[in-house]
């Protein structure tokens, strides 16, 4: 891969300034998720329940995987040669 020095493309260089608008704070955010989720109840309730759903399937994957893997290996009967 090449190198483009950033004195041939001042361009694509990173920019000094950030972007404006993107200033608030996390607790900001909260607080207009909080009003966002007092004005539809509903909608927070089943985006909530979404998220939880998502973390229980997420946790339960190792176990059914584990699952899977002992009921294969015990339901294949193990192949014996024979005395012809």
């Amino acid at each position: 891969m090449s190198h483009i020095p950033n004195s041939a493309m001042p361009h694509a260089g990173d920019t000094a300034e950030p972007e404006p608008g993107n200033d608030t704070t996390l607790s900001e955010h909260a607080a207009k998720l909080a009003g966002m989720a007092r004005a539809h109840p509903r909608t927070a309730a089943a985006a909530g329940v979404a998220i939880f759903a998502g973390a229980v399937a997420a946790a339960a994957i190792p176990f059914v995987r584990a699952r899977q893997r002992s009921t294969k290996s015990a339901a294949k009967p193990r192949k014996t040669r024979s005395a012809r």
